[in-house]
């Protein structure tokens, strides 16, 4: 079956998430708080990526990329200086990095990505405050699938007050059919909806109050074809 001939099938499919009753959009917990967010548009045939998260950058608060490259290959990605990899998942087609950054003081607002080889590449950075700027990262899982639901699989984390966040990424490269509008979970905020592009991603946030096990969050995207899927958690500062 060519993919022109399951378009009328992706047509009627909505979006949907679940995720588990533990976990609040609200930050009541004292978790890591949400400064701002900032995309990068699709490049074709790139060397490079440049992610911008503005002004409003002060030092001890965290950046969160995410950088989503496409294609047949997968060449080798050189981070900018300071950046740690957090985690890097791929399909064929469908690549999704993430990496973090602990802000100092004068450090510009921008960083770039280069790659070994030409890819279509887009992404995203989260900047947040109250992190453990030291070592953010609690833990994280990741997940790959063709067709079905994107799933973030579940994480155990071992601190109190994490910030949860899930990202989605596919090719599935047929914009708007899903609406502009996705139904998403009252327990979750949607920190960055990526639909209306040549190829769609998510982030997603929630907090959950003591430590333990997340639940599988599902997003019931029309996926006929790669998609990519993770879960992050983020410690808090010093309270």
């Amino acid at each position: 079956m060519i993919r022109k001939a399951l378009v009328a099938i992706a047509a009627v499919l909505i979006v949907g998430c679940n995720s588990s009753p533990s976990q609040t959009a609200d930050n009541t917990v004292g978790g890591p708080n949400l400064v701002s967010t900032a995309q990068t548009p699709m490049k074709t045939a790139a060397t490079s990526l440049s992610l911008d998260w503005g002004p409003k950058a002060q030092a001890g608060q965290v950046a969160i990329a995410d950088v989503l490259s496409y294609g047949g290959s997968k060449p080798t990605i050189a981070a900018p200086a300071g950046w740690q990899l957090i985690r890097d998942d791929s399909t064929p087609t469908t690549r999704q990095s993430l990496y973090w950054h602990a802000i100092q003081a004068n450090d510009p607002s921008n960083a770039t990505w280069a790659f070994s080889e030409p890819v279509d590449a887009q992404g995203a950075v989260l900047l947040l405050d109250n992190v453990a700027s030291a070592a953010p990262v609690d833990m994280t899982s990741g997940n790959t699938g063709t067709g079905g639901t994107l799933t973030a699989t579940s994480i155990a984390t071992t601190a109190d007050g994490d910030l949860i966040l899930s990202y989605y990424a596919t090719d599935f490269h047929l914009p708007g059919l899903l609406g502009s509008s996705p139904q998403l979970p009252a327990d979750t905020e949607t920190l960055i909806n990526q639909e209306a592009a040549a190829y769609e991603y998510w982030v997603l946030g929630s907090y959950q109050s003591q430590n333990g096990g997340t639940e599988d969050q599902v997003c019931s995207a029309a996926q006929l074809f790669n998609w990519v899927a993770a879960q992050v958690a983020i410690k808090h500062g010093s309270h």
